[in-house]
């Protein structure tokens, strides 16, 4: 296979040599250009592209290699991966983390070129970067007028994610009387899926696989059946208590302490005993 390797700066480097050497791949060009902007790169690497027609092309780590890998794949109608963490030459397909990082997903891109982003934090071989392999520079094209640089605004974690308690609430607990519960112990409210998507409640505030992941001190759930991939959102948690009307429910299997029952009475009794 034909591989091109994309640098856009020096630190590049070393990562790019580890993921070269755990997979036995050697490529036949080095593109490296001076900055990352991908505006003003993308011009010059599909030029690249129509000189050394490679079969596969891989970008660094990082956001800016996401975004070209991303776009120069749709410029060229391939096929793009980002954050890859490993590649297998002989079935030709990617894997990566999907989920949150919960699962791993294999993939096989079916079209040509293959653009593929590296992910971070892979495993450090301290492997030498190939010192022979040909290099073209990508020099930015010069780009006049279109959009202002995008402006990165600080962004606050969620209250789920710092939350001492958390009140967990299934299709099993549906009353708005669950609101003023959390409130009275202090806890921020969390749903599963299936309680969000029978509505009135916030959807950001989902947990599980597809939602928020969170590890608070005591997560208290309420009419949840106990679906491996709500759990996976609350497997975290320092201490479970799981309230359910039906004694075989699931989430008995996970709790710390489960008690069969009405979720708003247990819940209600609950709090007269921190009075």
């Amino acid at each position: 296979m034909n591989i091109a390797i994309v640098i856009l700066k020096p630190e590049d480097e070393g990562p790019m040599a580890d993921f070269l050497a755990a997979h036995g791949l050697y490529p036949q060009r080095c593109w490296r250009a001076k900055e990352e902007r991908a505006e003003s790169l993308l011009p010059s690497l599909e030029s690249a592209f129509i000189t050394d027609s490679p079969d596969m092309m891989l970008f660094p780590p990082s956001t800016a290699g996401d975004e070209l890998a991303t776009r120069l794949a749709w410029r060229l109608g391939g096929s793009a991966i980002c954050q890859v963490q490993a590649w297998d030459n002989e079935t030709h397909t990617a894997t990566k983390a999907v989920y949150g990082n919960a699962l791993t997903a294999t993939l096989r891109p079916d079209r040509r070129p293959i653009c593929l982003s590296l992910a971070a934090n892979l495993p450090r071989l301290n492997a030498v970067f190939p010192a022979d392999i040909p290099v073209t520079a990508i020099v930015p094209a010069v780009i006049s007028g279109g959009l202002p640089e995008p402006e990165i605004l600080s962004k606050s974690a969620h209250p789920l994610q710092s939350a001492r308690i958390v009140l967990a609430t299934g299709q099993g607990a549906t009353s708005p009387a669950f609101a003023q519960i959390a409130s009275a112990f202090h806890a921020e409210s969390g749903f599963t899926r299936q309680r969000v998507m029978a509505g009135g409640c916030d959807e950001q505030r989902m947990l599980g696989i597809s939602g928020q992941n969170i590890a608070p001190e005591v997560c208290l759930i309420a009419g949840a059946s106990g679906a491996s991939a709500f759990m996976a959102g609350v497997a975290q948690s320092q201490f479970i208590v799981a309230i359910n009307c039906d004694p075989a429910a699931a989430i008995f299997a996970a709790a710390d302490v489960g008690v069969v029952g009405d979720a708003q009475e247990v819940l209600q009794a609950l709090l007269e005993c921190r009075v």
